[in-house]
């Protein structure tokens, strides 16, 4: 390549010193020149480039190659060529020891005129965008999953609104009642839209719903189990199930009478199941009720429906007792 710009500058020296990541080719796709900007970025040295056909130290990807030489060919035609978005993994040039990682570029290819040497050249620029492609993916996500979310809470809303409706005696006790059971929704909502994104505990769970319920008898209720977390989507519903469980023993159960206790308690047995128990001791002529309420369709049915198990509910004259078998699939990694 010529150097000598005819005005006392060096053009390698100025080529090698520009910021933007830059090389020439030749008709073979070789590289003759490259500057410091583009060795740094794919985290290699001059001598690693020049003198090689460029798309032959890149993973091997036909499709991708035929792309590339595709835009090599119409700068060298004379026209100029980009590709806005090429997905191009690489090594880590901060960690050559790391396995290939995705990696997204943009390329542009100016054509130059012929080298007396080299004959027909073009400049290509690349600039590593993956920082920019990573944010717009993981925000796409974001939004996908934040619709998902509210498409569940608004089915679980239409779910309560109809059974609170079919259960309640006059609208004064509907609205009372399906405004407890918004809020409760509501809190849940809340708490996995902020560092609990992505589900909550089921001891999580339980503390929340005591505290919304503002149950003055902490001492009576006694929880132990292990870690297990669920999905956001488990999570709201079971953070019902709670609430309903939570709300008929204040009203009905262990915690409206002196000396009742609720015990709730969780373990993963050796089958592979989850096992959820809530045991109320305390009455002594505790019946089942004429007619099933929402709360008992909600731990009957719903949930168990959702978590893919099974729910076996009895009511002793001692209190109310109730257990929920889920597969092992239902829990995600606690964090």
């Amino acid at each position: 390549m010529h150097s000598d710009t005819g005005h006392g500058f060096d053009f390698q020296e100025i080529f090698a010193l520009t910021t933007a990541p830059q090389a020439i080719l030749d008709a073979r796709f070789k590289v003759l020149l490259v500057n410091d900007a583009y060795c740094d970025m794919l985290g290699v040295r001059q001598s690693d480039l020049v003198g090689h056909e460029l798309l032959a130290l890149f993973p091997e990807n036909e499709e991708r190659h035929a792309l590339v030489a595709a835009a090599f060919r119409q700068a060298l035609a004379g026209q100029a060529a980009s590709l806005p978005e090429l997905h191009y993994p690489i090594a880590d040039p901060n960690r050559p020891d790391a396995p290939v990682q995705d990696r997204w570029w943009s390329l542009g290819c100016v054509p130059m005129p012929e080298d007396p040497a080299h004959g027909p050249v073009f400049l290509l620029q690349a600039n590593d965008i993956t920082t920019q492609v990573v944010a717009r993916q993981r925000r796409d996500e974001f939004a996908a999953e934040l619709q998902h979310r509210i498409g569940n809470v608004l089915t679980l809303v239409q779910i309560i609104a109809r059974k609170t409706g079919q259960n309640s005696a006059d609208l004064d006790a509907f609205l009372r009642t399906y405004e407890n059971r918004i809020r409760a929704l509501g809190k849940t909502h809340a708490f996995l839209s902020g560092v609990n994104w992505d589900g909550m505990t089921v001891r999580q769970i339980i503390e929340q719903q005591i505290l919304a319920e503002n149950v003055d008898r902490l001492g009576s209720i006694r929880i132990d189990g292990p870690d297990w977390r669920l999905s956001v989507l488990h999570a709201q519903t079971f953070a019902m199930a709670v609430h309903e469980l939570i709300s008929n023993a204040t009203a009905y159960g262990a915690l409206s009478v002196p000396g009742g206790e609720v015990r709730v308690s969780w373990d993963h047995p050796r089958d592979g199941s989850y096992n959820f128990i809530w045991k109320e001791s305390g009455l002594t002529d505790l019946t089942a009720p004429e007619k099933t309420g929402f709360g008992m369709q909600m731990v009957g049915r719903l949930l168990p429906g959702q978590l893919g198990g099974k729910a076996i509910s009895t009511f002793e004259p001692t209190g109310f007792h109730y257990m929920l078998i889920v597969p092992e699939n239902v829990a995600v990694p606690v964090g």
